[in-house]
Order: C-alpha cells, then sequence, then structure tokens
C-alpha cells in the first residue's frame, strides 16, 4: 500500500452553523435516541453534495469569506481581471 501523503486542500463551501441532530433529522433520520448534540455547521459543496461538519474542524479548515473577496469573484469584474467567479 502506498504511503500517506501530506496534502492542502481549499474550496468555496456554503455552510450554517447547525447541530448535529438538526442535520440528521433534516436528512430524514431518527435521533430519538441520542442523549446529546455536537455543535457544527451544514456544509453545502460547489457540486451540490450536503455534510455536516463539527465545530472544531470546521472552524480549523475554513474562514468565513470577506465582502472585499466577494466582490473580486462577482461576474462585474470579470472583464477587469480573471477573478474566479463565485459557484454559489
Amino acid at each position: 500500500m502506498p504511503k500517506e501523503k501530506l496534502y492542502i486542500s481549499s474550496k468555496l463551501v456554503m455552510a450554517i452553523p447547525m447541530d448535529e441532530c438538526t442535520f440528521l433529522t433534516i436528512k430524514g433520520e431518527d435521533v430519538a435516541g441520542r442523549i446529546s448534540t455536537r455543535d457544527g455547521y451544514k456544509v453545502t459543496y460547489p457540486d451540490g453534495y450536503v455534510s455536516w461538519s463539527p465545530k472544531g474542524a470546521f472552524e480549523n479548515a475554513n474562514r468565513e469569506v470577506t465582502d472585499s473577496e466577494k466582490v473580486l469573484m462577482s461576474p462585474a469584474n470579470e472583464a477587469e481581471q480573471e477573478a474566479p467567479q463565485c459557484p454559489f
């Protein structure tokens, strides 16, 4: 088996704070037997895939896009520069 290598990953995602039980309820899963729930985020990827991420893991790997960064990704700027368009 090949040895694991270290990678840096980055992508634009949409996310909303959401505890695990709420996420599972939205997915249609039964959460009646759960005693506790974890804070986290519902995450939507550019290809439409939706998942849930624990709060610590999400916040250590992501930061919110600033308003000035959103402007750089807007279609109006594409004529002026080669900025990528936000997929959402």
